[in-house]
């Protein structure tokens, strides 16, 4: 685990994270009206808004946090982890540039790392890069959290029908959806403590409901699981110090996703009564900045410490009435606690989850993290395969080049190749037709690959115990493109005033890790999914990632590699499973 030296926040409610904490703790919410044509939305909405650029909005929020840290935080032992769902898309610009650019204005060194996993985005950054410290690759990491709502993402969840005609209202019987928000947040993460700071991060897990690309799990699976693994990680931890261990009496609260959509709220509620933490109060800050995209995770992680900080429960702006069919201890006011830790949660799309637990670190408590054991994990790669508009190879064996081997006419587009290989070498999965591209590509390269798999005797001794095998296999992809070729699509069906359709359809293929998602529906896998964007095809910087996965130690088996799709005749995937050494 790594130790949290310096943060902040800049939202509507303020410049830093002071400002926003006593904003929230006095009741104020940065959610308000805009009047139709706003943004260009025809409608009017509620949201929360700064209009300001999205890489100014980033840079400013981790050039505070910089200057509040009392560590040089430059060269390459310094990670960059930028967080963000679209960045600055009304522009046309990519992620993998703008984190580049940024990075170079902070000065930093290393190459910067994009996290994409869409609503977990912010909560996934922060476990890289903890995990990043912990597997002793850096002695740093900035994680900054950003996203700026225009007109793509606001349309987009109004075709979804996921939009609050009011303020939003977590866990409440009458909510009615929820509000987006624009914040930056960053949380800088250190294996050295520093004097007078008391937070560490604790261990952080993600994991898939294998359920529906944007659709929460009834049985809450995915986040059950997560959920499972951090209070496991935080018993493990308390109980060097407590012989008696009772959870209640060190977590002050959890703070949920709480988007105020019916299904999530839901989903949350069973999530915590399978893992008998219903009595526990819970809480959730969308009501106060909205949904923040890729600064949720970082930005209600920092208003819990400071919550914590100042001994006090937030209480959750807009509920009322239990709306949701398990036991919750829904926090509607301020409480005052003793408690000394928290918990939170976030679900996205893509079916992926991710929880976290935090904690003032005891008094007693002043070890370098470098002094904790830190090692390499051993792979084997088992099976390989490349996909691009020009050759087939599965295992070192070209499967098709040009239009020899897979029955093509001459004169067919490159385009058709994913459905010839779809046709002819897996069938009998009619959603591949609903995919995006980059789906598409993810999906056939992985059946390829896996059917290849089930001739290894392990891998068939594995499948006889089931469940355990759904939950050791983690999909964990990279590109430099994110989802451009949905991006496009998307577009233009926004950008013409008069013939103005956004389509639900094609804007939830508008994050990359819905490739991910696809995979593991197909699959029925539990176990982690994650997306990186980099600034170009490091094979050195992907296996960093994926050793740092490695401190997920029910991660024992990876669907890993290189997936990039920009249109019809460009794209490529490099896709390997890859295995811990002696892992049976």
């Amino acid at each position: 685990m790594a130790y949290i030296i310096a943060d902040n926040i800049i939202s509507p409610l303020g410049e830093t994270s002071e400002e926003n904490y006593l904003s929230v703790k006095a009741g104020r919410s940065g959610i308000r009206a805009y009047e139709p044509g706003t943004c260009n939305i025809p409608e009017g909405f509620y949201a929360s808004l700064l209009f300001e650029d999205f890489e100014t909005l980033a840079l400013r929020s981790a050039q505070k946090a910089i200057a509040n840290a009392q560590l040089e935080l430059k060269g390459k032992r310094t990670a960059f982890i930028l967080s963000s769902t679209k960045g600055n898309i009304e522009e046309n610009i990519s992620l993998a540039d703008s984190e580049q650019r940024i990075a170079s204005q902070l000065g930093i060194d290393s190459k910067p790392i994009v996290v994409c996993n869409a609503c977990i985005s912010g909560l996934s950054a922060l476990i890289l890069g903890n995990r990043l410290i912990d597997s002793g690759l850096y002695d740093a990491a900035i994680v900054c959290g950003c996203d700026t709502p225009r007109q793509f993402i606001l349309s987009g969840f109004q075709s979804l029908k996921a939009l609050s005609p009011e303020p939003c209202r977590p866990f409440d019987m009458e909510r009615m959806g929820l509000n987006l928000g624009e914040a930056a947040a960053t949380l800088i993460l250190s294996k050295n403590p520093i004097q007078g700071n008391s937070w560490r991060m604790g261990d952080g897990f993600i994991r898939n409901d294998a359920f529906h690309i944007s659709t929460p799990s009834k049985t809450a699976d995915g986040l059950y699981l997560s959920l499972q693994r951090t209070l496991e990680s935080f018993t493990k931890e308390i109980s060097s110090t407590c012989k008696q261990i009772d959870l209640k009496e060190h977590l002050a609260f959890i703070n949920a996703h709480g988007t105020a959509t019916l299904f999530n709220d839901q989903m949350e509620s069973v999530a915590i009564g399978r893992a008998g933490l219903s009595d526990l109060p819970a809480n959730a800050y969308k009501s106060f900045w909205g949904h923040t995209m890729g600064a949720a995770g970082i930005l209600e992680t920092i208003i819990s410490m400071k919550a914590i900080d100042d001994d006090t429960i937030l209480g959750t702006r807009g509920f009322s009435e239990l709306g949701v069919s398990g036991k919750m201890n829904i926090c509607a006011e301020n409480r005052p606690t003793d408690k000394k830790g928290f918990i939170k949660m976030l679900s996205g799309f893509g079916g992926c989850n991710a929880t976290i637990w935090a904690a003032q670190k005891p008094e007693r408590e002043n070890i370098a993290l470098s002094q904790i054991e830190q090692q390499n994990r051993e792979f084997t790669t088992t099976h390989t395969i490349r996909i691009t508009p020009e050759e087939v190879i599965l295992d070192q064996r070209k499967l098709w080049e040009g239009k020899k081997e897979l029955g093509e006419q001459e004169g067919q587009e490159h385009h058709s190749l994913l459905t010839t290989l779809y046709k002819q070498m897996i069938g009998n999965y009619p959603k591949f037709y609903k995919m995006d591209g980059l789906s598409r590509l993810g999906f056939v390269a992985s059946e390829i690959l896996l059917n290849a798999e089930k001739g290894d005797t392990d891998v068939e001794r594995r499948e006889e115990e089931g469940e355990r095998l759904l939950e050791e296999r983690a999909i964990i992809f990279f590109n430099h493109s994110s989802s451009i070729a949905s991006d496009r699509n998307y577009k233009e069906s926004i950008n013409d005033k008069n013939n103005y359709f956004p389509s639900p359809s094609i804007f939830v293929y508008t994050l990359p890790n819905i490739v991910t998602g696809e995979i593991a529906i197909r699959n029925h896998f539990h176990g982690e999914t994650s997306f990186f964007i980099l600034p170009d095809k490091d094979e050195r910087m992907m296996e960093e990632i994926l050793q740092a996965s490695c401190r997920d130690a029910q991660s024992k088996s990876f669907l890993t590699g290189w997936i990039d799709y920009e249109d019809e005749r460009h794209f490529e995937a490099d896709l390997k499973i890859k295995k811990m050494r002696n892992y049976k």
